[in-house]
């Protein structure tokens, strides 16, 4: 393009007399070119994410922690021997296990509450008193003394098992005597069993009797003209299992009353003299 010397674009620069310029350009694909100068074709920065002070925003709270488990091994022993005393009411040793695992519990103390478990779940009956007199008996007359005989529930043994997770324990209960108070103040009979029945023979029981001295006179028996006759059967119960990975057990004797009377009087042997 000819241009003259007063008339050369911007850029232009003339480099003879006929009026030709050179005009310089860049290539963008060299080395020197807008894409190493860090402009042209460069991606726009992301704005950060504004962070947000410590003071700016409360903590989320922090729950509390569980309750630990009851202090079972700090459990009140009765005079029996039993955890929490004397004849609990039933289930109340379920309450305690469910305040904690049982794999938690003192194994001593989970032993003592599973023998018991078990020992509530035990049928065994009360005695039922039988006395070869029927309703009244003789001073000096020899009185068969028994238990109606019900099998294993009036004698043993029976047999029950209580557990809770790897702990177990069975409690059996055997019939080891018979107690009776005959009334008299201080005349008691203590048999090893329960007695053989009456069933007419003569003479004293074998294994089980008692002979009156004293009439049942209203003034000795509280007006009744009865003595109150009571019988006991006295219960031995072993219990033996697991507890803790270690062999656990123990003994308890357990007493069941019955009671019934019995009107005593005095054979009159009347001797008539002859006459002459």
């Amino acid at each position: 393009m000819a241009l003259s010397a007063n008339s050369e674009p911007s850029g232009c620069v003339v480099v003879d007399s006929i009026g030709r310029c050179v005009v310089a350009a860049v290539d963008p694909g060299r080395p020197g070119g807008p894409r190493d100068s860090g402009r042209g074709d460069e991606r726009p920065a992301r704005p950060r994410p504004r962070q947000e002070a410590s003071g700016d925003r409360a903590a989320a709270p922090v729950p509390p922690p569980p309750p630990p488990p009851p202090p079972l091994a700090s459990l009140p022993l009765g005079d029996d021997g039993w955890v929490l005393g004397e004849a609990p009411e039933p289930g109340d040793y379920f309450d305690i296990l469910r305040g904690a695992e049982p794999a938690a519990l003192d194994p001593a103390v989970l032993a003592q509450v599973l023998a018991r478990q078990a020992f509530e779940q035990l049928t065994l009956a009360p005695p039922v008193p039988r006395m070869s007199t029927g309703e009244s008996g003789f001073v000096g007359v020899p009185i068969w003394l028994w238990i109606d005989d019900d099998g294993a529930a009036s004698a043993g043994p029976v047999s029950a098992t209580a557990t809770a997770g790897t702990a177990s324990v069975t409690a059996t209960g055997v019939l080891s005597a018979v107690e009776w108070s005959m009334g008299p103040p201080g005349d008691t009979v203590r048999c090893s069993g329960p007695g053989t029945p009456w069933t007419g023979q003569d003479g004293q029981s074998p294994d089980c009797g008692y002979v009156y001295e004293q009439r049942s006179l209203p003034e000795r028996t509280e007006g009744t003209g009865r003595w109150t006759v009571t019988a006991t059967s006295v219960w031995t119960v072993t219990w033996s299992g697991m507890s803790g990975g270690a062999p656990v057990g123990g003994q308890q004797t357990v007493r069941l009353s019955a009671g019934t009377s019995l009107a005593v009087g005095e054979v009159q042997v009347l001797v008539g003299g002859g006459g002459r």
